[in-house]
């Protein structure tokens, strides 16, 4: 138990050196993560872009049919028409394009999709949605036969610098704006459709403000990271670069220092305390293969192997007397009780550096190293005193005790067979007695 006692005192290092290593790799794992953030981010635009360029072929070869002006419903897609013409069925098309985009984006982050049309002298200049908001046709009736009013469209939201330079496959991706119609903050997927190089129409995918933070999300709880949107310290702030952007535009994304803290605080106390449980465990375990469970004294098949590596050593062997009568007459849970007692007195009587084993049954043999004669003799007669001075279960009981002084030139073994003989010795001359090598003592 010894080892028990000197882990519980040392623990108070143990946890600080749990937390430092937890906390550490938590780190070093999450700021490793962030790149694989970074390209998991893009394949989800990626895969968005992919979804929205397949439009451009529905668009060209959708069928047509005749509406009036006004605000029209097919299939759950919006259409407000401003002249009177031929308008290309595309509720089929636009319902199919949400439905794929919604295996790439949660449908909660999905704020429209919409296609709008040029207006010209050729077309009717036509707008669709999913949904159609009220507030859409308020603004296009504000707009009503502008012939500008994808011009307009892109003004008022700020968007006019996202279609410079557009090809005839150019794709872009905004920053972060305030929709001018619903006051929602969102970024959009701005694909345009030209026919004989000229811009028709334009598909745009409206995505709500908190997509990516949700891909974030998504991220550490798959991964078990700390990572927010947004700035945090500048020492764990980086930049992930939004594809299709103008100007590279930024979305900064930050490790959560404060969670991660607490998160490690209470994985290392988790750690710390399996720890401890598996060393007093395999301490538990250690001890019954050391120790005797009834004496508390070393067992005999744990350190007879070991005996041979001691040099200087004085063996006492000690038996208690009539131990057999003892257990005849009133049963062995009393000898049991017997044979405690007076092993609880002998480890009372040793020192700590002394070697105290339970031998057999009822015998015990102790060492004592870097001992003098006169000590060793003085000592064997305390042990023998300390048994016999108080009755044990309402017994008197005493012992025997044989003794030798290992040579330099004998094995422990052969010391053993001399304690033995010097123990039976004891027993031959009437028992509770010490016998330390050929010389008898009586009390």
């Amino acid at each position: 138990m010894k080892n028990i006692y000197f882990f519980k005192r040392y623990k108070v290092h143990l946890f600080p050196a749990i937390f430092i290593g937890v906390f550490s790799s938590l780190l070093y794992f999450n700021v490793f993560s962030i790149s694989i953030l970074d390209k998991n981010i893009k394949i989800k635009y990626q895969e968005v872009v992919d979804l929205t360029k397949r439009f451009h072929g529905y668009y060209i070869n959708a069928n047509e049919i005749q509406l009036d002006e006004g605000v029209h419903e097919i299939d759950d897609v919006g259409i407000i028409v401003n002249k009177k013409g031929t308008v290309k069925v595309l509720s089929p098309a636009i319902a199919l394009l949400r439905q794929s985009l919604e295996t790439v984006i949660d449908k909660k982050y999905i704020w429209t999709v919409a296609v709008i049309e040029k207006l010209n002298d050729e077309d009717t200049g036509n707008s669709y949605f999913k949904p159609l908001r009220k507030n859409y046709i308020k603004f296009n009736d504000k707009s009503l036969h502008d012939s500008l009013m994808l011009d307009r469209i892109i003004e008022l939201e700020n968007l006019a610098e996202n279609y410079k330079g557009f090809h005839s496959d150019d794709i872009k991706v905004t920053e972060v704006y305030k929709e001018e119609w619903t006051n929602k903050l969102i970024h959009s997927i701005i694909y345009p459709i030209y026919l004989d190089r000229k811009l028709v129409s334009v598909i745009i995918v409206d995505v709500k403000e908190g997509w990516i933070n949700g891909l974030i999300s998504n991220f550490n709880n798959k991964e078990w990271l700390f990572i927010k949107g947004g700035k945090g310290l500048d020492i764990f702030t980086f930049d992930i670069v939004l594809p299709y952007s103008s100007n590279n535009a930024i979305y900064p994304v930050s490790i959560d220092i404060s969670n991660m803290f607490i998160s490690s605080l209470y994985l290392s106390t988790i750690i710390n305390f399996a720890v401890y449980f598996l060393y007093i465990c395999f301490s538990r375990i250690k001890n019954k293969l050391r120790y005797d469970v009834m004496t508390k004294l070393y067992r005999r098949d744990y350190y007879e192997s070991k005996l041979e590596q001691l040099d200087s050593a004085y063996v006492l062997m000690i038996d208690i007397d009539h131990f057999k009568q003892v257990n005849d007459t009133y049963g062995h849970d009393v000898g049991d009780c017997v044979i405690k007692q007076v092993s609880e007195r002998i480890r009372a009587h040793i020192r700590a550096n002394d070697i105290a084993i339970r031998w057999g049954g009822e015998e015990f043999m102790i060492i004592f190293p870097y001992m003098h004669m006169k000590d060793f003799f003085n000592k064997a007669e305390k042990l023998r005193q300390c048994i016999e001075s108080e009755l044990i279960e309402n017994m008197l009981i005493t012992i025997s005790i044989g003794g030798v002084e290992k040579k330099d030139s004998e094995l422990m073994v052969e010391a053993i067979e001399r304690a033995d003989m010097a123990l039976y010795q004891s027993k031959n001359a009437g028992r509770n007695r010490v016998t330390i090598e050929q010389g008898q003592y009586e009390t």
